[in-house]
């Protein structure tokens, strides 16, 4: 099962990449009507939502991520420096190689206390994987939106 669910980032990634490679830069900091936020934010907040549940304090990311992407951020409150699109993007496939390399008896430990319903590594990787996914849907109709 952790295989498959490997496989899941690596889909819904190569889905990200596409549609930020397909998109005009112009249009990574514009929010479309009917939207919360923009395709820059969305990317930060699947690379900042991913490394928090995932690798947790063994993350590799600035804390301020999670003040310009985390849950419940938004753009109003940006302030200072915001890493770009193309740094999001490298770190997004640096991460993907690190989800990558979680050993697969890593996904049977069970959580010091639940998490989300989640009660071991595993079920919180399938869940982090499904939050993935729909916020690369989110891009997707973006980048459509937007032209």
């Amino acid at each position: 099962m952790s295989e498959l669910i490997k496989r899941q980032f690596e889909l819904s990634r190569g889905s990200i990449f596409k549609d930020i490679e397909s998109a005009s830069g112009e249009n990574f900091d514009v929010k479309p009507e009917g939207f919360n936020n923009t395709i820059h934010w969305q990317i930060g907040h699947v690379l900042t939502t991913t490394e928090q549940l995932l690798f947790g304090s063994e993350g590799q990311l600035p804390e301020e991520y999670g003040k310009f992407f985390g849950n419940g951020s938004k753009l109003s409150d940006w302030q200072g420096e915001v890493p770009s699109v193309d740094t999001i993007v490298e770190q997004l496939k640096a991460q993907l190689a690190r989800i990558k390399e979680i050993p697969n008896e890593r996904f049977e430990e069970k959580l010091p206390q639940p998490f989300l319903g989640n009660t071991t590594y595993g079920e919180l990787v399938g869940f982090t994987a499904f939050h993935e996914a729909n916020h690369s849907g989110q891009i997707h109709a973006m980048v459509r939106v937007l032209g």
